[in-house]
């Protein structure tokens, strides 16, 4: 698991591998000039301590040394600078890659696995998780490249130097090795209950500061606090946890970094009390032992910091896996040319499965038609309009436009000329322009402001003090209702849809609202197919006939006159929410 979701990351660095490279080289330089400060000290004591020359040539060697040195320390500021700047370009490049196809990827996944998620898990996993994982290239792979060819260097030149000392010196690297692969799991798993546990928290978070107005009303606001404390001292605590393992492993780092010098200074000690001339040896291989033990430790820490950084790539890689269950399928044509004919044939299907939804349904309307899809709440009404626009596959049967299967056209071509109102109007935090354009966003200004006009959104745009530039807010607050559903009906006028697809468009709104509303959708639905599903008598009588349905069974079909005057359960929902008297009125009215 740790290769593949290791290497698999590997794979969008690839692209940056120029960086990466001189990166790498850059530490390895910045690493290789800091090797001049025990070198330098050891030339010290061999020329202008232990030596035998002059005082004159003893100084004219230390300006010398010091020279040298300088020059080298000189050297290592841009370095250090293009070691860090490059390390982290890269990083940050690759993160964006991945953020972007997971982006892209959980656009395309369907509204079963998006009913299924809260938005705030999985805005915390795009968010969230690949900030966790932003180091893993820049302190992970970067550091492991440059620590481990200076540790090579630096351990192959040692053993040159002195292979017996370097041989004691070099018996505690083992240890690390044995440490860090008993308690490397253990810390994956830990980073990955700490990343769950903010996973979750962030989804609550989201989910109630977006119902903050329900949580108000209620006045529920110590409750709320009560349960996000519960779900931060989880959180915490898993925290914690990890803290302690991680700890638990610097500790042990620090230890042994420290045993290691230890044994050199007794068995270099030694040697330098029987022989003073070994003293310059023992300086240079002290001040190289340090260097020794410096990317060795680090290696030990990028190894417990690879685990925490795998943890979050791995949540991140399982959205990616995620495979859509509504995608073209080989083959699929466009969809060019629409005239508007659908057909159900057939149609079986359920969100889960043995649980069906809607059975046998079957029914066609002509290019043009307007259809009334009635039936009491969980009938069916939205399941079956859902299945228009593919949103979900049907289990049996087909759907067809035109006489194509939805599911041989391409999805993009399909829902391009599928125009949706729906009840709870979507609308996002920019101005009403932007909001208008969104379905077209090449239309030109002048057919954006007749889509506008056409709805009514001019009559209230223009009080205004910025017009179609007035910014409304998240999820369009700063509107009323009526006001948002004319946006909504002005964006499916700009689309010029040739299906149409109304769900309680209407609903909610006052008598005044109701009006307007209904005028701009009698233009919106004029020549078009189109799908209403409605509770207002008004509405329901304007369709060329009526689509009942009852716990998932298509019972009725028929003009609404027809229906209306027999024994029928239309007859009956209608007058359970209009009254016998006012649908009898209704009726008359009817040529």
């Amino acid at each position: 698991m740790w290769s593949t979701t290791f290497w698999r990351y590997l794979r969008y660095c690839a692209p940056y591998w120029r960086l990466i490279s001189g990166a790498v080289a850059c530490g390895v330089l910045k690493f290789t000039l800091a090797l001049g400060l025990p070198a330098s000290l050891s030339s010290v004591t061999k020329y202008a301590i232990v030596g035998n020359l002059s005082a004159p040539d003893k100084m004219l060697r230390l300006f010398v040394i010091l020279g040298l040195l300088s020059i080298a320390l000189i050297i290592r500021t841009p370095v250090t600078y293009w070691r860090s700047y490059l390390a982290s370009r890269a990083c940050s490049l690759t993160i964006f890659d991945i953020r972007m196809d997971v982006f892209r990827h959980v656009q395309r996944l369907s509204l079963a696995f998006h009913n299924r998620h809260r938005k705030g898990n999985l805005t915390a996993r795009i968010i969230g998780d690949l900030n966790e994982a932003q180091g893993l290239l820049g302190e992970g792979v970067i550091d492991v490249g440059m620590d481990s060819v200076f540790l090579c260097s630096t351990a192959i030149f040692l053993l040159f130097l002195d292979w017996k000392l370097a041989a004691i010196s070099l018996f505690t690297l083992p240890l690390y090795g044995i440490v860090y692969y008993r308690m490397n799991p253990k810390l994956r798993n830990a980073a990955t209950q700490v990343q769950k546990e903010m996973e979750e928290m962030a989804g609550e978070v989201t989910e109630k500061l977006g119902a903050i107005q329900v949580v108000k009303a209620f006045a529920r606001e110590e409750a709320e606090e009560e349960n996000f404390h519960l779900r931060q001292r989880r959180y915490f605590d898993r925290f914690i946890a990890r803290l302690r393992l991680r700890t638990t492993l610097t500790s042990i780092a620090e230890f042994l970094q420290s045993f290691g010098p230890l044994v050199v200074i007794c068995f270099g000690g030694y040697r330098t009390i029987h022989d003073t001339a070994y003293l310059p040896k023992l300086i240079l291989f002290y001040g190289f032992i340090q260097h020794l033990y410096l990317p060795t430790r680090r290696l030990a820490d990028c190894s417990a910091m690879i685990q925490e950084k795998l943890a979050a790539v791995d949540r991140v890689f399982e959205i990616l896996d995620v495979e859509s269950d509504i995608r073209d399928m080989p083959g699929a044509r466009e969809l060019t040319t629409l005239h508007g004919r659908l057909v159900f044939d057939h149609v079986n299907f359920g969100y889960q499965p043995g649980a069906p939804i809607l059975q046998d349904i079957s029914f066609a309307i002509e290019p043009g038609q307007a259809v009334a899809i009635v039936g009491r709440s969980g009938a069916g009404k939205t399941t079956l309009v859902n299945l228009v626009p593919r949103f979900y596959d049907v289990w049996d049967g087909t759907v067809r436009i035109d006489g194509h299967d939805v599911r041989h056209v391409t999805v993009k071509s399909l829902r391009s000329r599928i125009g949706m109102v729906l009840q709870d109007t979507i609308l996002f935090a920019g101005s009403i322009r932007e909001n208008i354009l969104y379905g077209r966003p090449g239309a030109t200004q002048d057919a954006m402001r007749k889509a506008a006009r056409m709805a009514h959104v001019d009559e209230f745009v223009e009080a205004l003090p910025n017009g179609y530039e007035t910014l409304i807010g998240e999820r369009g607050v700063t509107l009323s209702g009526g006001q948002k559903q004319r946006l909504s009906i002005a964006r499916a006028f700009l689309c010029d849809p040739r299906i149409l697809i109304l769900d309680e468009a209407t609903s909610n709104l006052d008598s005044r609202a109701e009006a307007i509303i209904q005028d701009a959708l009698k233009t919106l639905m004029h020549g078009r197919t189109t799908l209403v599903i409605a509770h207002r008598l008004s509405t329901i009588i304007d369709c060329d006939f009526v689509l009942v349905l009852d716990n998932g069974h298509l019972v009725e079909q028929g003009p609404h006159q027809t229906l209306s005057q027999t024994d029928s359960l239309y007859r009956r929902l209608c007058e359970e929410q209009f009254g016998h008297i006012r649908l009898n009125a209704f009726t008359s009215t009817l040529p």
